[in-house]
C-alpha cells in the first residue's frame, strides 16, 4: 500500500507542481529541509517519498537541490519529464487517416506520423500497448491501438480492453458528487460533518502540536485537494494514509470505516489553506454514500453509468470479462517490463469503494464521460449535469497562489481540464477546441515520454 501512495503521488501531483515557477516548487522542498541549508538529505523526507527522492537525486549524491528537482519537472508545461528509449519513428509504422481525421478537423498527415511515434514507443517496449482516442467536433478523429495487451501472450491490444484506471477514477467521482448538488442534496461549502459526523473537529499538525482546524472540511475542498487530506507521512513520520487504509482490510470493511479512521488523523494544513494531492476524493465518496443513503458503486451505477452508457466501468471486474483486462506491466528500468500484479483480485466485488483510485475501465466508456463534460453535462439527449454545473468544474477553485485546480480535475483557466492515473491512464478536454482525447497504458509506476509525445502531436494536427 505505501507502494501504491508513493506512486499516486509522484504521477499524479507532478503536473500540477510542474506548472509552477520554479520558486513555488522550491518552496515544495522547503518543508522538508530541516536543517535549512538549502537542500534535501534522504532522512528529512518521509518514507513514504522516499522512491520519489532517487528519481530526484539526479547525481546520487544522497542530496536533492532546487536545481535537480526544477531539471526533473522541465520536461514540458504541464508534464514532468520522463524517461524512456529514444524512439525513432518509422514511416513504415505510418497508417491512413481520411475522412473522419479531416470531419473532425485533424491533419491526417500528423496523425499518420503519430501512428509512427506510437508503434516506435511499443517497440522500445517504453510501454506494452497503447490506445489513442480523439474526438473533435463532435467526429472521432482518431481511434488507433498499438503493441500488446499482453506481451508474453503475444496478444495484440484491443479496442475494448479493459484498464485499471488509478486516479483518472477521481474525476468520475467528483462528477457523481456533483449529481447530488444539482438535486440540492448538499452545497459546495457545507461543511462535511453534516453527513460525516466524524469529521466535526478535525485536527491540524502545527510543528509538533496538534491544534483544531481553523475552518470545516467542505465537499469542494474535498474536490479540489485544499481539504488538508493528503498522501503518506506527517511530520512525525507517521504513516496517516497507511493507517487509514489498514481500516479496509478487515473482512466486511467499507468505506464508513476508512473515514472514520483517517478521522482520527492530523491534516497538513487548515482546511481551504493550502492544496496537497491526496485522499480527498475517497472520503468524497464516502460523502456521497452518506448523502445519498447508499452504497458509492449503487450511486454511480444510478447517476453515471447507466444514464450514459458506461457498461464496462466499475470496481471490480467480473470473471466473464477478467479477458479483457490489459495485462499490468512494471518498468524497472527503461527499455524493460515486467509483469505486475495480475487481475484476479479485481474479480471479487469489493465492500470498500475507493473513490481516488479504485474504478476499472474501457476507452469506449471514458469518452462517453468526457463527451458528457464537453457537451456540458448533456449526452444523446440524456442531462447528467446542469451545464452551469459543469462551468464550475472548469474553474479554479485554489486560493493558492501559483496553482490551479477544478473539481475533480487540473484546470489551465482556458477551456482544459484533465487528470491521470498512476498506471498511465491520461485524458484532456479542450472546451476552445471543441476536443477530448483519451489515452490509454498499463505500466505501473509510469514514466514514458509516450503521453506527451501523444499529446504534443494531437495539438500538432489541431493546428495548435
Amino acid at each position: 500500500m505505501k507502494h501504491l501512495i508513493v506512486i499516486a503521488f509522484f504521477t499524479a501531483s507532478f503536473p500540477i507542481i510542474a506548472a509552477q515557477e520554479p520558486a513555488k516548487f522550491d518552496d515544495r522542498l522547503k518543508r522538508f529541509d530541516k536543517n535549512n541549508d538549502g537542500k534535501l538529505s534522504k532522512d528529512e523526507v518521509p518514507e513514504t517519498l522516499k522512491a520519489l527522492f532517487d528519481r530526484l537525486d539526479a547525481n546520487k549524491d544522497g542530496f536533492v537541490t532546487p536545481d535537480e528537482a526544477a531539471k526533473f519537472v522541465a520536461g514540458g508545461k504541464g508534464q514532468a519529464k520522463r524517461e524512456g528509449i529514444e524512439v525513432k519513428p518509422d514511416p513504415k509504422n505510418e497508417r491512413k487517416h481520411g475522412d473522419e481525421a479531416t470531419k473532425a478537423g485533424l491533419d491526417p498527415k500528423v496523425l499518420a506520423k503519430l501512428d509512427a511515434m506510437m508503434q516506435g514507443h511499443c517497440d522500445a517496449k517504453n510501454v506494452a500497448g497503447i490506445i489513442g482516442l480523439v474526438v473533435r467536433n463532435g467526429h472521432v478523429g482518431y481511434h488507433e491501438t498499438f503493441g500488446f495487451h499482453d506481451i508474453e501472450l503475444k496478444k495484440p491490444m484491443e479496442k475494448d480492453a479493459i484498464f485499471r484506471l488509478m486516479s483518472m477514477t477521481k474525476p468520475v467521482i467528483a462528477a457523481c458528487a456533483l449529481t447530488l448538488y444539482d438535486e440540492g442534496k448538499f452545497g459546495l461549502d457545507d461543511p462535511i460533518w453534516k453527513f460525516l459526523p466524524e469529521w466535526m473537529e478535525p485536527k491540524v499538525m502545527e510543528g509538533d502540536k496538534l491544534v483544531p482546524a481553523k475552518n470545516p472540511i467542505t465537499p469542494r475542498m474535498l474536490m479540489s485537494h485544499s481539504s488538508g487530506l493528503y498522501y503518506g507521512g506527517d511530520a512525525k513520520g507517521n504513516n496517516v494514509a497507511a493507517v487509514a487504509f489498514q481500516a479496509t482490510r478487515k473482512k466486511g470493511a467499507t468505506l464508513k470505516d476508512f473515514s472514520e479512521a483517517l478521522a482520527k488523523e492530523s491534516l497538513k494544513f487548515h482546511p481551504g489553506e493550502g492544496y496537497q494531492y491526496g485522499l480527498s476524493l475517497d472520503i468524497l465518496g464516502r460523502y456521497i454514500e452518506a448523502v445519498a443513503g447508499k452504497p458509492l458503486d449503487e450511486v454511480m451505477k444510478e447517476k453515471l453509468f447507466t444514464p450514459l452508457k458506461m457498461t464496462d466501468t466499475d470496481f471490480w471486474v467480473p470473471k466473464e470479462k477478467i479477458g479483457r483486462l490489459a495485462t499490468l506491466y512494471r518498468q524497472p528500468k527503461p527499455g524493460v517490463l515486467e509483469k505486475g500484479k495480475d487481475g484476479e483480485s479485481l474479480t471479487e466485488k469489493p465492500t470498500t469503494f475507493m473513490g481516488g483510485h479504485a474504478l476499472n475501465g474501457t476507452t469506449a466508456d471514458y469518452a462517453r464521460f468526457c463527451a458528457m463534460i464537453l457537451g456540458g453535462g448533456e449526452l444523446d439527449g440524456v442531462r447528467v449535469l446542469k451545464k452551469e454545473t459543469v462551468d464550475l468544474m472548469f474553474q479554479n477553485h485554489l486560493k493558492v497562489p501559483g496553482q490551479k485546480y477544478g473539481l475533480g480535475g487540473a484546470v489551465d483557466g482556458d477551456g482544459g481540464y484533465s487528470w491521470g492515473g498512476a498506471n498511465g491512464t491520461q485524458f484532456w478536454i479542450d472546451r476552445k477546441n471543441k476536443l477530448y482525447a483519451v489515452f490509454m497504458v498499463q505500466t505501473q509506476g509510469y514514466r514514458s515520454p509516450a503521453y506527451t509525445d501523444f499529446r504534443r502531436m494531437v495539438n500538432e494536427a489541431v493546428g495548435r
